[in-house]
């Protein structure tokens, strides 16, 4: 057992390392006014979600995308109408991670490693040396994810561990309110999400389980938005508790369908596990907002009548 703790940690640790290296050099490899340009797509709520998107693919963070877009609308530089579809845009753009994740090219990443190292030890242009951090927090990402998953696999071979997360299988609300929890503690849904493609991946856990913890993950990762909100006026917690709404929703509109998600999620990839639930993840917030960007009125009015001051 403490070989299994220290491999996943270790594995664990590299992988949020090299998050933390990637997410930091692409922002300062983007400039300050890209990021504006983006921001200033307003004009359609789909010209919002693409901006969500975008902000998320390029922060690697939904939390810190909402997080950012909170400040935006205490600053009034965003109208709550504004803001809705952009988090809708957001929760799609965190998808990206998981994505990346299932190509599984954890064998060749030492090639971006090295050439990252190179850069840093050789270049002294800020904009290279920005890019030699992305190319090893990128190596890190999936060096972690190779050492999270040795570390993990024989998990599988323990009766009671496959027995607890068998439960999570029969009783639905159980492993949402598991998700719920690991992202509250965890603090990144990119980080959950990675854990939960690697148990798949070695047999730990069924797909169906990995997908209902997954629902709940997805409500988990509203809480730091809900924390960095308390401090500010009405707007800006009026801004988080749409993320919370939205998310909710979304999870409450799919959760009678979770066989067939599953079911399309393992078609679209037959043979790769990671990318099942990559599937079902990117599947899932793209068929919300598709539902409920119509109804953005509707989440803004019933922020307002419950925050009023």
């Amino acid at each position: 057992m403490f070989e299994i703790i220290s491999s996943a940690s270790i594995g664990l640790g590299l992988f949020l390392l090299g998050l933390k290296f990637f997410t930091g050099g692409l922002n300062r490899f983007v400039s300050v006014k890209f990021k504006h340009i983006l921001i200033n797509l307003k004009t359609h709520p789909l010209l919002g979600v693409f901006t969500g998107c975008i902000i998320t693919g390029i922060l690697q963070s939904s939390s810190a995308a909402t997080v950012t877009l909170i400040g935006f609308v205490q600053a009034d530089m965003l109208t709550l109408y504004q803001a809705a579809p952009i988090i809708m845009g957001i929760n799609i753009g965190t998808t990206i991670t998981s994505q990346l994740i299932a190509f599984n090219i954890g064998k060749y990443s030492f090639i971006p490693f090295l050439i990252g190292i190179s850069i840093n030890l050789i270049s002294k242009n800020k904009k290279n040396r920005n890019i030699g951090e992305i190319l090893i927090g990128f190596s890190l990402i999936f060096i972690g994810i190779e050492l999270l998953t040795t570390g993990l696999s024989p998990l599988k071979n323990i009766l009671k561990f496959r027995q607890i997360l068998e439960q999570f299988g029969k009783t639905p609300f159980l492993g949402i309110l598991i998700g719920f929890s690991a992202i509250s503690i965890l603090q990144s849904s990119s980080t959950g999400i990675a854990i939960l493609q690697t148990l798949t991946g070695t047999g730990s856990i069924s797909v169906y389980s990995a997908i209902i913890i997954m629902l709940g993950m997805n409500i988990g990762t509203c809480v730091t938005a809900i924390i960095s909100s308390l401090p500010f006026d009405k707007s800006a917690k009026q801004t988080a508790l749409i993320h919370l709404f939205f998310n909710i929703a979304g999870t409450i509109l799919v959760f009678p369908f979770i066989d067939i998600l599953c079911r399309i999620s393992i078609g679209l990839s037959p043979f790769n596990l990671s990318r099942q639930i990559a599937n079902a993840h990117t599947i899932f917030n793209i068929f919300s907002t598709m539902i409920f960007l119509p109804f953005i009125e509707v989440f803004v009015y019933a922020v307002q009548l419950i925050i009023k001051k």
